[in-house]
């Protein structure tokens, strides 16, 4: 009795989580979000998980400019996982604190589990072997199950020299995700001329490389949604019509009418900075060649414990994200 009495005491001491939001799902070529279709809108906020998390007037900016989206690197400069997979406490909070906010707002989140050259070596080692990088895949999938507005990015740039991954290395961690989670939607990132060349074409090696990602057997990935980086050269949002088509009609014809999500473009550098109106151009191209989603590509979010975001961006920056609500 006294057990039972101090359980039911623990009990409503504990707020209980709210009801979930609206779940994010597929159907055919679109993205929907609490069964409702949605044409995604991300901006790049890679650090949100670091010491210094985004300010709440960031966030908020987000929703004025209808971003609904924001995609977010687990480890960025300081990872929330430890050597052996497992979350760090600080990183555990970290995490569940941004989905919490993100999820109050109305934004999704678009989660990128790992990067390329984290095992003993590599440029980024922070895993002590390949065992504890799946360690962290399955530790990130279970902290998350209850928030269904999140997407994971299994691998950012998986083709990366840095320290690439197999596709069939890369379905281990789909099935761990999914034996976790049947339900969450994950997607594998590549490099810009992985599936596409600079010419807008999708040759014989990129026909291979979608079809691997895309298909169901044991050395395929199995994503549920092909995430690519487009090139960025020059004609870079004149152009993403046509190369948006052209893997759309691969993807076609292999019978695989998944959606494709452009969640990383080409972005404002030093010295190289793109007009307001060029990000305008892009995100309709991609809605005109059938892409379900497009970010809004920036280093405005890359040392958010130096500069905030909205103080990061530049004033073309500022006035390209004002030119999408109306998208």
């Amino acid at each position: 009795m006294r057990f039972a009495f101090a359980f039911m005491c623990i009990a409503l001491a504990t707020p209980a989580r709210a009801a979930p939001g609206p779940a994010l799902t597929i159907d055919s070529h679109a993205f929907q979000l609490g069964g409702r279709p949605v044409f995604l809108i991300g901006v790049s906020l890679f650090d949100a998980l670091g010491a210094v998390p985004p300010r709440d007037q960031d966030l908020d900016a987000l929703n004025t400019w209808g971003v609904n989206l924001v995609r977010v690197w687990a480890h960025w400069h300081d990872p929330i996982y430890r050597p052996d997979g497992t979350l760090s406490p600080a990183g555990r909070t970290r995490l569940l604190d941004l989905a919490k906010r993100l999820e109050s707002r109305g934004l999704i989140l678009e989660l990128v589990l790992l990067r390329p050259g984290q095992l003993p070596g590599q440029p980024f080692a922070v895993f002590s072997s390949e065992a504890a990088r799946v360690s962290a895949v399955e530790s990130m999938t279970s902290a998350l199950r209850d928030f269904r507005a999140v997407l994971f990015d299994l691998f950012n740039e998986h083709d990366h020299p840095d320290g690439p991954i197999s596709h069939r290395a890369a379905r281990v961690l789909r099935d761990r995700v999914k034996a976790i989670d049947p339900g969450r939607l994950v997607t594998i990132s590549s490099t810009e001329h992985h599936l596409v060349s600079a010419t807008g074409e999708v040759g014989e090696a990129g026909a291979q490389n979608l079809r691997e990602e895309v298909g169901v057997d044991r050395d395929a990935v199995g994503v549920d949604l092909v995430a690519v980086h487009l090139p960025r050269t020059l004609d870079w949002a004149a152009a993403t019509s046509g190369r948006v088509r052209a893997l759309r009609a691969l993807l076609d014809r292999a019978s695989r009418p998944v959606p494709i999500y452009l969640n990383e473009e080409r972005r404002s550098e030093r010295g190289q900075s793109l007009a307001a109106d060029a990000y305008e151009r892009a995100v309709t191209e991609a809605r005109a060649g059938g892409a379900a989603g497009w970010v809004f590509h920036t280093a405005a979010g890359f040392e958010l414990a130096k500069k905030p975001f909205l103080d990061a961006l530049s004033p073309d920056e500022r006035a390209g994200l004002g030119r999408l609500k109306t998208r």
